[in-house]
């Protein structure tokens, strides 16, 4: 996983070949980097599914681990959270969702910090709403577009796919970083040079 190459980006959103490809995990390692060279940074998880309960409360763990880089309230990174682990528009029985309130939340983070990481749910092809789909809200965001690429078997056709779409739907693809996932899959040099070479 190279960072380096993304030190230098006003803010991004970050994507991922498949939801468990480690979106949140990359997200704490930019956040972490942008706050080393002195920028104060914010995450924002417009929406998380399949959160746990605790203290009586719906929460997202991912938005937990964000919270503990950044030091922000889990209202403030994740508005929208549902228990039911599934895609949003399947967990949001209520279609809850409004676009235009996010937009209006990551404008007012964009001017409250120097960076703001936004982080995707699940893969790049996932709807939010019926009527909704990811693309939708990240050209509404208009951020680079940074993807997570899960290593392990498969990975070259699901990042390959991926990569492919995201062009096809926007103009914003920015690039990608291998996570590797499985530590002890052998393959996992060879597979992120195959996936090099054809991106």
């Amino acid at each position: 996983m190279l960072i380096d190459n993304y030190l230098k980006l006003p803010s991004c959103f970050i994507t991922a070949t498949d939801t468990d490809a480690g979106k949140t995990h990359v997200s704490c390692e930019i956040l972490q980097a942008w706050q080393q060279q002195g920028w104060s940074v914010a995450a924002y998880k417009p929406i998380a599914s399949g959160a746990i309960w605790r203290d009586d409360k719906l929460v997202s763990e991912d938005a937990l681990a964000l919270a503990q880089v950044t030091g922000q309230s889990l209202s403030e990174i994740n508005p929208y959270t549902f228990e039911a682990p599934a895609s949003p528009h399947i967990a949001d029985k209520q279609q809850t969702f409004d676009l235009a309130a996010c937009i209006q939340h990551f404008r007012h983070l964009l001017q409250k910090y120097d960076r703001v990481l936004v982080e995707g749910v699940g893969g790049w092809c996932v709807p939010l709403s019926d009527d909704l789909m990811l693309k939708d809200l990240v050209k509404a965001l208009n951020l680079p577009i940074v993807m997570v690429a899960r290593i392990g078997l498969g990975c070259i056709n699901h990042s390959l796919l991926t990569m492919e779409q995201i062009k096809r739907d926007t103009d914003l693809y920015h690039g990608w970083i291998a996570n590797v996932i499985d530590k002890g899959f052998e393959d996992a040099d060879a597979n992120i040079q195959a996936i090099l070479d054809r991106s």
